[in-house]
């Protein structure tokens, strides 16, 4: 897809061109006027240009800084993940996991200031799925080690170790 004012490349999902501020996806005709208007008026300034457009867009769509990023839920499930990994080897496997979350839920910052709104509302929903698989497998590892140490310290193996032990 192209810019229909500067002729840059851009991607589809993409509504305001990074090269001049141009919001994509408008209809014709207010296109149109708008190129009418920077040709009457001769030397244009692009920089107040692009200013406006993005000040009209973030106008438009108020509610866009209700997307949950989840950095903190991945945050908390990566360092919960490294601490429980001295009682629980099982849980390092939701390390990955959360660090996926984390990365994913940084890129949405990304996708809302570009004005891709779908795409950030996409990835908080993919931050919230692996956060929920990380905290997922921390909970089944907290689970596992209990029932190990309740079985270990009732039976007789323990209670044999420390009679050899002391010996």
């Amino acid at each position: 897809m192209y810019c229909p004012k500067c002729g840059s490349e851009v991607g589809n999902y993409v509504l305001i061109c990074p090269s001049c501020g141009e919001l994509l996806g408008q209809d014709e005709q207010s296109g149109d006027q708008q190129n009418a208007s920077n040709t009457n008026s001769g030397n244009v300034n692009h920089n107040y240009q692009r200013n406006q457009n993005y000040t009209n867009y973030y106008n438009q769509n108020a509610p866009v800084s209700q997307i949950p990023e989840y950095k903190v839920q991945s945050i908390l499930l990566i360092v919960a993940s490294s601490v429980l990994c001295c009682f629980t080897c099982i849980s390092i496997f939701a390390l990955p996991f959360a660090i996926i979350a984390l990365v994913t839920s940084n890129r949405i910052q990304t996708h809302v200031s570009a004005g891709n709104i779908e795409l950030a509302m996409e990835d908080s929903k993919k931050a919230r799925m692996w956060c929920w698989v990380s905290f997922g497998i921390i909970i089944g590892a907290v689970i596992l080690a209990v029932i190990w140490f309740v079985y270990l310290f009732t039976s007789g193996m323990y209670h044999e170790f420390i009679e050899y032990m002391q010996y």
